[in-house]
């Protein structure tokens, strides 16, 4: 029996709050969800409480955020260029972001996560204005443009990181594990810095919606109907610059959720835009989440980054979807 949309978001949040409470319960240390709730809204000041209060729930809330933003990101990217393959990686947003992490610490020496988060959102927002505005240079704005400019971009953004981690080795251990993603270690301010900036550009993504269901033909149907191209591409590429450099602040470059969520959304509420976005930021939230927990048990006792993890499942769905594509 098919579903409606109705029971499949219900479906979806109770999916999301069962993993909210795995990743507050599951760990190097197991606690039950009474200890849970205690720590919560009863908060002693034991070990227990400071554990799950100052470091648990900074993860459980920045996880589902993150992947929201990103799984919207994803959706907006991919109807923007016409590619089911493309993401915000594609779009060099990350890469930017890294970028300039990258160049904080070692040029200007920035060493606290609030500052590196800072220069990670500034990152994302500076390519999306250097990739929006040559891709709108000579012969005007189009998708294919706009993939390859961020393509491009992306390619020399890791170029400079390679070259600046290489001369610098004393950082690079550091580097590299904020480079390839994670959750771990952040305080909860980063969680209240980046839910405006996420609610911004959600805001935007729905407010757009119509004109993506429009988009998804071509420019001269789109045109037809009155959407104005150009308008509606700058706004949509500042969302989904706002909604990247947000998730890229709070975790680092978490690589592929804007690739593989848009997918799972399209499944199981169709191709309008108000569904997918609504899908994309639930099935998103559960997707980082579920990832933040695996990244704790994959190198038992250590942990792993949550961008490995994402990365895997990753390029095994680029490699699916390579291969349908080809056949």
């Amino acid at each position: 029996m098919e579903l409606s949309r109705g029971a499949i978001y219900a479906v979806l949040a109770g999916l999301l709050a069962l993993v909210w409470l795995a990743s507050m319960t599951l760990g190097y240390r197991l606690y039950s969800p009474a200890q849970v709730w205690a720590a919560l809204f009863a908060n002693d000041g034991s070990e227990t409480a400071t554990v799950l209060a100052g470091l648990r729930l900074p993860r459980a809330l920045i996880a589902p955020l993150a992947g929201a933003a990103l799984g919207m990101a994803g959706v907006m990217v991919q109807t923007l260029s016409r590619n089911r393959i493309a993401s915000p990686d594609t779009l060099g947003l990350n890469a930017g972001a890294s970028l300039a992490v990258v160049v904080a610490t070692i040029i200007f020496g920035v060493q606290s996560l609030v500052g590196l988060s800072l220069a990670a959102a500034f990152g994302a927002l500076v390519t999306s204005v250097v990739v929006f505005g040559v891709a709108a240079g000579a012969g005007g704005l189009s998708p294919l443009k706009i993939v390859l400019v961020g393509v491009t971009f992306a390619s020399l953004a890791h170029a400079i990181v390679e070259i600046i981690l290489t001369s610098n080795e004393a950082q690079l251990q550091q580097m590299l594990f904020w480079l390839s993603g994670a959750f771990v270690d952040r305080p909860i301010s980063l969680f209240f810095n980046g839910l405006p900036v996420v609610l911004i550009g959600t805001v935007a993504g729905f407010a757009l919606a119509p004109a993506f269901d429009a988009l998804q033909a071509d420019d001269s149907t789109a045109a037809s109907l009155g959407v104005p191209l150009t308008a509606v591409r700058a706004v949509a590429f500042l969302a989904v610059s706002l909604l990247t450099g947000a998730a890229v602040s709070m975790a680092g470059p978490v690589a592929f959720v804007g690739l593989v969520v848009p997918h799972i959304a399209r499944r199981l509420v169709g191709r309008r835009h108000r569904h997918q976005l609504a899908a994309a930021a639930l099935t998103g939230a559960i997707y980082a989440t579920i990832a933040d927990v695996a990244a704790r048990f994959v190198i038992y006792p250590v942990e792993a980054p949550v961008g490995a993890i994402t990365a895997v499942v990753g390029a095994v769905a680029l490699l699916v979807l390579l291969m349908r594509r080809l056949a």
